[in-house]
Formats: structure tokens, C-alpha cells, sequence
């Protein structure tokens, strides 16, 4: 057979591969990291004579490890702490060659040694990697502490997610600035440090974090990870620190970015409906920001050395940033700008590593960490003249808020790895975590509530101050956070084998909730017709006219109050195993098991959400095409599943009260309350809270499925050049099961009528409920308020929805050039399509937060239109960042993003609620001059939003006669590109159309400069 012959026939099996990969993997379900390594090492493989020995050195920390090649010569070193490491290759007791390599997070590095010689004699052999990882199949991206370093990036996680392919920002209104991995919801991702789990365990928003200069290593996983990884059907972040290494150095950081080189953010105006009655706002200034003001500083430094040489190793970190900021924060609309139309705010974030390593043995290894994350935000309010544009008066109350709406923690963690044999190693890990959310307030009146007033909706001379400082809901006392996790794994190596097995388990329990400030909002609105009803959400309002005084005019107000402080409780279990078979030389498949198991409790511990497992398999296959590195064809399959965080206990599941009252008025007193009140409706509550607990049983379905995906990716990389690399990926994604909340009590109304079943208890299917979407459910009510339980199966049909349907599909093409002759570079293009009716676990739709109880299933009706594009949708990605070594002292680096705007949307009132609940602007219906006269408009019909596009550069300089100093310059969005990134979609206020449809809510941030200077010292 020719060699042209051998290329053409391996190329045909690569293609019929990759089709396989396409076809024949849907049924298995889940994907894989081929060398299975662990969560927080790597590996080194490669081959040899069998029967010889390999030795591993890592002369920073003293890692000592050896392994023997098996009867097909190969050898495999796993669960090596990142860095360099010697790599001899021994005969008779003697060095017969070395090589240096460098291991890198969750990936295999290989060792490559020359032919065998013919006398013994040591033989230096290059240390260069081979040029792609035959040895993962993960999706996504890692980034070294030296890429991080010479890009110009914001110091956070955040900003790291954000570089690799399949990434998308979240909503704005969300909390923990979190992101969109493969079209998922925020709040289905996994984030981990040194490998212990770190994610907001009381929303799932974000995660905590440590002083950014201590990060060694970041993985951002997109897909196609192994089995050790769950919890997650988004994506991993997955950080490794930097540890003590044999000699003693410290450094120091100091940024700053000051307030007089950022660019102005652009005004927020209202938009133009051209309704008459909208002729007061439409296209007037809602929100002045070119006053505002931020500067940041930041200041850092470290210590790391030997306690012991090579025995016992510290590293220790921290960091502390302040921002000051001024902004207007009241519209210019608002009648208490006087009071509180100006904030001035300092916020501190204190972050810390300290790590301690202990190599009690070339085979053992003791490892502690303690990491904090402190922010804390203290806000000054005074007043604020549109007219003069000034700020008037002085400080008229303040606020200081310690972790709320952000991912502080303090952790403290133990980890033990050991090599029983040279083919049996053991991990243990064990960590406690708490996160405290505290806020105080000065000037805090507990008994004004507050007023909101469109002044569409405004009796002409009647005074709406809003006399309530604090707009935000006051956190319950005490509020905290608590996690207890534990991980064990066992890998053994057997032949072509190598098997790896684990159990890990988290317990949380929170403290928490919140409760409106003042008692309770006022509400102002008008209606064009004051003698029909008015539908609402939780039932309808009589004309106003009944009620007399300005409802004769169609004025009316109504009364919201909200409180759910409570406790809560979960538990999430799991187990893996999984086998690594070195099939040929050059094909390896890996399979494994993920069993995973979700426990929610509420105050009083009794279960309301008992998930006893899902299994996961997960399977890869990756071959290196010619043997040599240069050309790999992998795919993966896989099914993920994720829990419910804890807050689901506050909400849902506790005693939470959430009602609307509305009455007619006569007038306003001086602080903008209502006078002459007449009732017109009872409270009301959609969801039935009205501050009754829940009764455990019923809350959620029996047998109830957790949210859970399939995954399948295929793909290849290949070396083009020595110095370039270049790949694609094809990933589709579907969402199997999802959990969210019912709140329909007409199923269980025809379920009693068709069985006949007298009901005595006046809560009977009154409540919201936890089920499955769109296929069958078993519920389980007390339906004589005594106790007498019966199960009650309804079918998809009766419960009247549609399947829940995700789609994610997505094309990657990268190309590469890794760090060679002073500069590197990559450049990613995604195309993806992000399809269906529901977005998971929040909605993007109006920044709902409540995880897996937000409105999407709440009602059939609600989910007319519901299918189309996506919030997280971005069908065009264009990602490309690099950097340049000048000389020894100059470098400059960029950072270039350009992306499809957000679909857009609209919802509306439905002009045909019929006998359901009628949620105000949760359907996919607008466009008419009432409510009652708008039209279906699907999600994402309507167009998108403006493309994203953004540039950041910076450069270097490390003056040669001053050893270790540096001093740089970020320009972040250097085209002061400030792209509108989401947009009011609730289109009625009322009856009428909303004043504020498609009003901007946010820009993406004016251009910005930030100066650093750095020193380290080796010693």
C-alpha cells in the first residue's frame, strides 16, 4: 500500500467517524474527558520499553512520582499537580534520557523520548508539547496565569468565562454577573477552586473567588467533561491556585482606574409609543448617567517559599479593591429626587488565598486552603436636581449591604492524595464554607411604604413623594449561608484500563429571605375605561367607577407586600465510575456512570423535593489519526443533570406571603399615600401566598425527574504548521427534563368533577407546585385538610402543555498559535442556535430570578408563543485575543469580541386569559391600543438587538535594569462602543400600552483605562 493510499483510506475513516460520532452516540448519552484525570491535576503519558521505568520531577515543589511502562510500552502518571516536571526515562537503576514537560489542568502532557540508544548515555530530548492534546475531549478553553497576565481582561472569573467559545453574558438583572455556557440558564453551571466546589449555593448565580494574581490555571468547560464532574448542565469553571514552590518569593500589585480617563455612559431615555397618554415621557431623558463617576484602585501582594524544602510549601495572597461611585438613581420622572435622587457608594471587596502543601511522602500529600471573598457596599443617598443637574441637600439616609446579591465566602479546605501502589491512587477532600448577607440601615423608616407613580398614572396636582428611602427587600437577620462537602476518588490503573471511581456529597443550609421595606408598595395606575373590569394577575379588578372618588376617572392604586424569610435545606449526592481503555495505540474510549441524587427540606426538615437519582452516562472516544499528535478526531456523548439551590426553600416552599390589594383614593397626603381608600378587591395572590405554610407532601410531585440534558459533540484538530493549529467542533445540546412550578388549579377542579371526589380542604390545588413539564405527572393533595392523602395522576394532556423544549446547537472553528517566537494567538468563531420555549431555571424574559419556579409553566396559556429564539441566542460569535513580546521589555496584548445582539421580544396582557390566572405581562401577546386588543407576537419575532462589539488593548513594559517590576496600560473598549444589551420587554402598564416598553435597561460599559505596576522578587 502506497503512503498516499494509507492518508486517503485514514481520512475516509476519519469522516465515517465523525458521522458516527453524529448518529451512533445519541442513545448513550454523555460525554467525557478521555485521560479521566482529576478535577483539579493533570497527567503525563507516553511510551517506552516495557517493563522500564519512567520518574517524574518537579523541582519547584519537590513532586516526586515514577510509573512503568506496561506490555505495550505505555505509561501514565495521573493526578500531578500542575507544572513542570523532569521526566527521566531510567535503565539499570541509570538516566538513559530526560525531557521536560509541562502539565497542565485536566489534560495529559506527553513525554516523548528519542529512539532507543545504543549504549546507555543520557540524552537531553526537547521539551516542547506535542502540538494538540490527543489525551481531552473537553469543550472549552484553559488559560494560564501567563496568557492571563499579558491579556487585557477585568480581574475576575467572569471576565475568563468570557473568552472561551460558547459563552454568552447573562441577563444584566441578574446577580454574580453570571454567564450562558451552550445556551443554558445562569444558574446552571459548576464553578470549583483547587477542587472544591464554590458555586453560590443559595441561588446558583455566580461564585466566590479569591485574589485574581493567585490563579495558576483556569478551566472553562463547555461541554463534553467526565464523569467527576455533575451538578451542572451549563458548564465548569474550574480554577487551580498557585502554590509555595522551593524558593522564596513575594510581590505586590497596585491598579488603578481612575474616574478622569473613563469615558461618560450614555443617558437612558424613555421610548416613543406614541400613545397620547404617553406624550409626557415618550423620547424625554429617563435616566441622566454622563454624571456618574467610578474609580477603582487595587492593591495585592504575595508570599510563597518552603517552610521545608521540598517537604512543605506556603502560599499566601491578598487582595483589596475599592470602587467609588456617584450616579443619579432617581429617574427624572421620580417625586423623591429631593430626598434620594443622588447615591454615592464605596465598595470594598477583600479577597484571600492562603494555601499550605505538605509532600509527606514522594507517594503522599497533604493539602490546606483557606480562601475569603468579602464585599461589601456602603451606599450614602441625598438628592438630586434634573433641572440644575446637582446633587441638593445632604445625606439623607444610608445603607451597607455585606454579600447581598454577591458570591462572598470564606472556605477552609483539607485534601489528601496518595499513591497507594503505582497503579492504585486515593483522594480525599473535605471543605466547610459560609457566606453571611447583612445589611444595615440608617435612616430606615420601617413604616413609610413606598410609592411608585408613572406619571401617565397621576391625578394632575396630587403630590407621589415616595417617602421610602430603600427600595430594595431588607434581608431577614441573621441570613447565611452554610456548606459541608466531602469528595473521595480512587483511580486504578489495570493493563489497557484505567479505572477511576468516586463519591462526593454537599450538605447546605441557609438562613435567609427578604421582606418589602416600609410594609408594602403603593402602586399608582389609570385605566381608559373605568367602567369594565380589569384583569389581573390572581383575578380581576371591578370597574373603578365603583369605587368612586378618582376612580371615577379610572384612577386606582394598588397595595404589593412580600416576605419570605424562613430556612432551608439540601443535600446533593452523587457517584461516578469510569474506564479509560487504551483500545490500539493510537484510539482511546472512555465510558462512565454518573448517579446523582437532589434533597431539598424547609424549615421544619421535613423533604419536599426528593430526587432519589439520575444516572448519567457519559462516553468519548478520541483518536490520534497518524500517530504523531498532528491530526485528532474525537467525539463525545453525555446526559448532565443539575439541582435546585436552596433558595427554592425560601420562596417556593416556605410560608411566603405575596399579595396585590387595589383600591380607589380621593387624594395623596404629603409623602404620597393614598387617602379616601376604598376597597376593591380582597388581597391577591396569584400563587396562593398569603403566608400559610406549605404543606411538604404536596409541593412537589412523586417521582419527580431533575432537569437534565443530552449532549453530543464531534470534532477534530489539526496541526497545520509548526506553529499553527487550527480545529472545529459541532455540539447539539437537548433539554430533556426540566423542573418548574404549577400554579393552575383547573387541572385538579376536573380531576375532582371526572372522579367525583368531594374536596373539604379550601387550599386543595390552590398552591404552586413543583412537576415536570410537559409529560405526566403524579401529584399528591390532602384533599379534606385532615390528613387524607391521594395521589392524583394527570397526563400531559390534562395538565394542557407542551413538552419543554432547549436546543442548543452549535459550529466552533478555532485557529491557533501557541506561545512561540514571543507572541501568542487565537481566534474562535461560534455559530449557534439557542431554540425552544423555556430558558431552564430562570427567565431573561423580565430578569426573573426565582430558580425553577419562575412564571414559564405557571398556566397553559402563558406559553402561547413561548417557542422561539432564546434570550441566550447569539448566532454569531467572532472571539480573538493574543499578545506580543515586542523585545524583553515592551509587549502589548488585545482582546476582541463581536457577537449577534440578544433576541428580542415583547409580553403583553393576554386579550383572552379565559378562566386562567392572567398574569400582567407574562404572554407573548402585544401591539394593541388595550390589552384586551393585542395580538400573538412568538418570542423572538420581533428582531434583535444591535451586534456587540468591543476591543480592548494594552501594553507592557518590564524595564530591564529594574528586574521583576512591570507597568502596564488596559484600554478597555477602546471604541467607547456602549451596545445596548437588553431592553424593557412588559409591554402594558395596565390596560395601556407601557411608557417604558423597549426602554434600555443597560449599555455595555464606556471606555474605561486602567494602570498597573507590579514587583516580584525571587530570593
Amino acid at each position: 500500500m502506497s503512503k498516499n493510499n494509507s492518508v486517503f483510506k485514514k481520512t475516509l475513516v476519519a469522516h465515517a467517524l465523525t458521522v458516527a460520532f453524529g448518529f451512533g452516540f445519541v442513545a448513550v448519552t454523555v460525554p467525557t474527558e478521555v485521560m479521566a484525570q482529576s478535577n483539579a491535576a493533570g497527567s503525563i503519558f507516553g511510551k517506552a520499553k516495557p517493563g522500564t521505568t519512567v520518574q517524574v520531577l518537579n523541582s519547584d515543589n519537590g513532586v516526586r512520582r515514577s510509573a512503568t511502562a506496561d506490555s505495550t510500552g505505555r505509561f501514565q502518571i495521573t493526578a500531578l499537580p500542575i507544572g513542570t516536571y523532569k521526566v527521566d526515562l531510567m535503565n539499570g537503576g541509570k538516566v538513559e534520557q530526560s525531557t521536560t514537560v509541562d502539565v497542565s489542568l485536566g489534560q495529559g502532557s506527553e513525554a516523548v523520548f528519542a529512539a532507543a540508544a545504543g549504549s546507555i548515555q543520557v540524552v537531553q530530548v526537547s521539551g516542547a508539547r506535542k502540538p494538540i492534546d490527543i489525551s481531552s475531549t473537553n469543550n472549552g478553553a484553559n488559560f494560564t496565569a501567563r496568557q492571563l497576565e499579558n491579556l487585557p481582561v477585568a480581574k475576575s472569573v467572569e471576565a475568563i468565562v468570557q473568552l472561551a467559545p460558547n459563552t454568552t453574558r447573562g441577563d444584566t438583572r441578574f446577580a454574580g454577573n453570571g454567564a450562558s455556557f451552550g445556551g443554558g440558564a445562569v444558574t446552571e453551571n459548576s464553578y470549583y477552586i483547587n477542587g472544591f466546589p464554590v458555586t453560590n449555593p443559595l441561588t446558583g448565580f455566580g461564585a466566590s473567588q479569591l485574589p485574581f494574581g493567585a490563579i495558576a490555571e483556569a478551566q472553562v468547560l463547555t461541554g463534553g467533561f467526565g464523569s467527576e464532574f455533575g451538578r451542572s448542565i451549563g458548564g465548569v469553571v474550574n480554577v487551580i491556585t498557585k502554590s509555595g514552590k522551593n524558593r522564596w518569593e513575594a510581590g505586590a500589585t497596585m491598579a488603578w482606574t481612575p474616574d478622569s480617563l473613563r469615558s461618560d455612559p450614555k443617558d437612558i431615555y424613555y421610548p416613543k409609543t406614541g400613545r397620547t397618554y404617553n406624550a409626557a415621557t415618550d423620547g424625554t431623558l429617563y435616566l441622566r448617567r454622563n454624571q456618574n463617576t467610578a474609580d477603582s484602585k487595587l492593591f495585592g501582594g504575595y508570599v510563597s517559599g518552603p517552610i521545608i524544602q521540598d517537604k512543605l510549601f506556603m502560599f499566601v495572597s491578598a487582595e483589596q479593591t475599592k470602587t467609588d461611585q456617584g450616579f443619579v438613581n432617581g429617574l427624572r420622572t421620580s417625586t423623591s429626587n429631593a430626598v434620594n435622587g443622588w447615591n454615592d457608594t464605596k465598595t470594598t471587596v477583600n479577597r484571600y488565598l492562603a494555601k499550605f502543601d505538605w509532600n509527606i511522602a514522594d507517594e503522599h500529600r497533604l493539602e490546606f486552603m483557606s480562601i475569603g471573598d468579602s464585599p461589601v457596599v456602603k451606599i450614602d443617598r441625598s438628592g438630586y436636581d434634573y433641572a440644575t443637574g446637582k446633587r441638593v441637600g445632604g445625606v439623607t439616609s444610608s445603607q451597607t449591604n455585606r454579600n447581598i446579591n454577591d458570591n462572598g465566602n470564606q472556605l477552609n479546605g483539607l485534601k489528601y492524595v496518595g499513591e497507594i501502589t503505582q497503579d492504585l491512587t486515593f483522594t480525599a477532600a473535605y471543605a466547610q464554607a459560609k457566606s453571611k448577607h447583612e445589611t444595615t440601615l440608617v435612616g430606615y423608616n420601617p413604616t413609610a411604604m413606598g410609592v411608585v407613580a408613572d406619571p401617565a398614572n397621576r391625578v394632575p396636582g396630587l403630590t407621589y413623594t415616595n417617602p421610602q428611602s430603600f427600595s430594595a427587600n431588607v434581608p431577614g437577620a441573621g441570613s447565611q449561608d452554610l456548606v459541608k462537602s466531602l469528595r473521595l476518588d480512587l483511580e486504578y490503573k489495570l493493563n489497557s484500563h484505567t479505572i477511576r471511581a468516586g463519591y462526593d456529597k454537599s450538605k447546605v443550609d441557609s438562613l435567609g429571605g427578604s421582606t418589602t421595606p416600609g410594609g408594602g408598595t403603593w402602586t399608582y395606575f389609570k385605566t381608559d375605561d373605568p367602567n369594565k373590569a380589569i384583569p389581573v394577575s390572581g383575578g380581576s379588578v371591578p370597574p373603578t367607577a365603583s369605587g368612586g372618588g378618582y376612580g371615577a376617572q379610572g384612577y386606582y392604586v394598588a397595595k404589593t407586600y412580600f416576605s419570605d424569610v424562613t430556612e432551608s435545606h439540601g443535600e446533593q449526592t452523587a457517584l461516578y465510575i469510569e474506564d479509560k481503555y487504551q483500545v490500539t495505540k493510537n484510539l482511546m474510549v472512555v465510558g462512565g456512570i454518573r448517579y446523582e441524587s437532589f434533597l431539598n427540606k424547609n424549615k421544619l426538615m421535613q423533604k419536599f423535593l426528593d430526587q432519589p437519582g439520575e444516572i448519567n452516562p457519559r462516553v468519548a472516544v478520541s483518536w490520534d489519526v497518524n500517530g504523531d499528535a498532528s491530526l485528532k478526531v474525537f467525539g463525545t456523548a453525555g446526559r448532565y443533570s443539575v439541582p435546585i439551590p436552596t433558595n427554592i426553600g425560601l420562596r417556593a416552599a416556605g410560608a411566603t406571603s405575596n399579595t396585590t390589594q387595589y383600591f380607589t383614593y380621593t387624594g395623596t397626603d404629603a409623602n404620597g399615600q393614598p387617602q379616601g381608600l376604598k376597597q376593591l378587591t380582597n388581597p391577591l395572590s396569584p400563587n396562593n401566598e398569603f403566608g400559610q405554610p406549605k404543606d411538604a407532601r404536596s409541593f412537589a410531585v412523586k417521582d419527580m425527574k431533575p432537569t437534565f440534558q443530552d449532549e453530543i459533540t464531534f470534532g477534530f484538530e489539526k496541526q497545520l504548521a509548526p506553529e499553527w493549529n487550527s480545529g472545529a467542533r459541532a455540539t447539539y445540546r437537548t433539554l430533556k427534563s426540566t423542573i418548574d412550578d404549577l400554579c393552575d388549579a383547573r387541572p385538579f377542579e376536573a380531576w375532582a368533577k371526572r372522579t367525583n371526589t368531594t374536596i373539604t380542604n379550601p387550599t386543595f390545588g390552590h398552591d404552586c407546585y413543583l412537576f415536570n413539564p410537559g409529560i405526566a405527572n403524579t401529584f399528591v393533595f390532602d384533599i379534606d385538610g385532615k390528613g387524607n392523602y391521594k395521589e392524583i395522576a394527570l397526563s400531559a394532556a390534562d395538565l394542557g402543555f407542551e413538552k419543554a423544549k432547549r436546543t442548543y446547537t452549535a459550529l466552533d472553528l478555532f485557529l491557533e498559535h501557541p506561545f512561540r517566537n514571543g507572541w501568542y494567538g487565537k481566534v474562535n468563531y461560534t455559530w449557534s442556535r439557542s431554540y425552544g420555549n423555556t430558558e431552564g431555571q430562570v427567565r431573561s424574559d423580565n430578569g426573573q430570578a426565582d430558580v425553577s419556579v419562575t412564571a414559564t409553566w405557571d398556566y397553559p396559556e402563558i406559553m402561547r408563543g413561548a417557542m422561539g429564539l432564546l434570550p441566550n441566542d447569539r448566532t454569531h460569535q467572532i472571539k480573538a485575543f493574543g499578545f506580543y513580546q515586542l523585545n524583553n521589555e515592551w509587549s502589548v496584548g488585545g482582546n476582541l469580541l463581536l457577537a449577534s445582539g440578544r433576541p428580542r421580544s415583547c409580553l403583553g396582557g393576554d386579550p383572552n386569559p379565559g378562566d386562567s390566572p392572567n398574569y400582567n405581562n407574562q404572554a407573548f401577546f402585544c401591539f394593541g391600543e388595550t390589552s384586551a386588543q393585542n395580538q400573538l407576537v412568538p418570542r423572538g419575532k420581533i428582531g434583535n438587538l444591535p451586534f456587540d462589539k468591543r476591543l480592548d488593548l494594552n501594553v507592557t513594559y518590564k524595564p530591564t535594569f529594574l528586574n521583576g517590576m512591570a507597568f502596564k496600560m488596559d484600554v478597555f473598549n477602546i471604541t467607547n462602543t456602549q451596545t445596548l444589551q437588553n431592553v424593557i420587554e412588559a409591554y402594558n402598564s395596565g390596560t395601556r400600552m407601557s411608557s417604558q416598553y423597549e426602554r434600555p435597561i443597560s449599555y455595555t460599559n464606556p471606555r474605561s483605562v486602567r494602570f498597573t505596576a507590579e514587583y516580584n522578587h525571587k530570593f
